[in-house]
């Protein structure tokens, strides 16, 4: 039977910094504007870029009418995403911080936006993770989290390690984890979220598949 879930692991704590200086003044891709843009804020709100890297998300959050916080373990990515802020003139504060132990209240989250982050937490963290989003969605709150297809080409490109061989936290070294529906599916009900809806996102390139599941849970 084909896994239900892959890790895989390279690169060390160097890789993010590495990351974060060659995205410091890059703008939002359009999944991102898509995403966002499907989640207004309704009157004054606090929406969550949860894993903000750089900030990338910050204006297209600002421009449909949220204050934003960000969190981010690593420093130097907090670092360019206040510069971003104060560069933009944007209503955003990035924290450094832990997706397993957000530095925030319970239910002040009207709107939490996660891509491209909960696949590269360890496997107790993102269990840990998930049920933080749920603590700090408000009633009525919206998550839009992003997972990576067990069948995408990008499991290719890092040796495979068990579950319990996964280092935490997960920033420390590039690990990335690919799951099948039924995995997500499983991971977001055992969090007490209400799955809206669960959409498999395709595109191709010269190497492969890109498959990229987009939950959209309520709290």
């Amino acid at each position: 039977m084909p896994a239900d879930v892959v890790w895989t692991l390279d690169g060390d704590e160097t890789s993010w910094s590495e990351w974060a200086a060659a995205r410091a003044v890059a703008g939002p891709s359009p999944l991102v504007r898509e995403l966002i843009g499907a989640h207004p804020a309704v009157d004054a709100a606090w929406a969550l870029d949860l894993g903000c890297g750089t900030g990338r998300a910050f204006a297209p959050l600002v421009q449909v009418g949220y204050c934003v916080l960000g969190v981010d373990p690593t420093r130097q990515a907090v670092a360019c995403a206040r510069e971003r802020a104060a560069r933009e003139g944007l209503l955003a504060w990035p924290l450094q911080g832990s997706a397993a132990h957000l530095p925030l209240a319970a239910g002040t989250i009207r709107f939490l936006f996660a891509l491209g982050t909960l696949y590269h937490l360890g496997a107790r963290e993102l269990v840990d993770a998930l049920a933080e989003v749920r603590r700090v969605l408000c009633p009525g709150g919206r998550a839009v989290l992003h997972f990576l297809d067990v069948d995408d080409w990008r499991v290719a490109l890092a040796p495979r390690i068990q579950a319990g061989q996964v280092p935490e936290p997960g920033y420390r070294a590039v690990v990335t984890c690919f799951a099948s529906q039924q995995a997500i599916r499983r991971w977001l009900e055992e969090a007490g979220l209400e799955i809206l809806s669960l959409e498999l996102r395709t595109s191709d390139s010269e190497a492969g598949t890109l498959r990229n599941w987009v939950a959209t849970c309520a709290g």
